[in-house]
């Protein structure tokens, strides 16, 4: 379901304050004519950078017109943007609009630029973002729970399956998993 313009700029009014908050500015000089860059970690054209373009759209209106830069920062699975923001000054300026994927960087990289624990401030959540399961027309299952109880009956033969690579992907699929288990 498609969120509306309105929580959009809710999110953007909250984003805004909150940062001149928390930079100990007064909200009526935020944002003082200064761009407000938002780092997106991945590849323009994708779906972080089109939130990311929606988001900006949203909060230009409620900010007076401030100009919203995106910043696509790709590569390293997201840690080359994530370093960028980490290294910003913190005076709300610079924002990170990021995925759960970044949660699962500590655990791929050993020697991180940055410590998503400390570097950053989480400052509300943009989307949800819906995960499906999809099959070939043929697929006689019909449903995920047909599918989940047609893959136990048949754990004795061998089988075949493709699973994404991507963390939240992966993250579904490990949910997929965890509900196909017998109960």
């Amino acid at each position: 379901m498609k969120k509306t313009p309105v929580s959009a700029v809710h999110l953007a009014l909250t984003l805004a304050l909150g940062l001149a908050a928390a930079t100990g500015a007064h909200a009526q000089d935020f944002p003082a004519g200064k761009p407000i860059t938002i780092v997106v970690p991945f590849a323009a054209g994708g779906p972080t950078d089109r939130v990311a373009r929606d988001l900006a759209e949203a909060m230009r209106k409620p900010l007076d017109g401030t100009s919203i830069v995106i910043d696509n920062a790709a590569g390293a699975g997201s840690t080359i943007g994530n370093a960028k923001v980490a290294r910003a000054r913190p005076d709300g300026y610079t924002l990170l609009l990021t995925h759960v994927g970044m949660a699962t960087t500590p655990v791929l990289y050993r020697k991180l630029p940055y410590d998503y624990e400390t570097d950053f401030e989480y400052l509300g959540m943009i989307n949800d973002v819906p995960m499906t399961v999809i099959g070939k027309p043929q697929l006689e299952a019909g449903t995920s729970r047909n599918c989940a109880s047609g893959s136990r009956r048949t754990r004795a033969r061998p089988t075949s399956a493709t699973r994404a690579s991507a963390p939240p992907r992966t993250c579904a699929g490990c949910c997929c998993k965890a509900s196909s288990r017998p109960r």
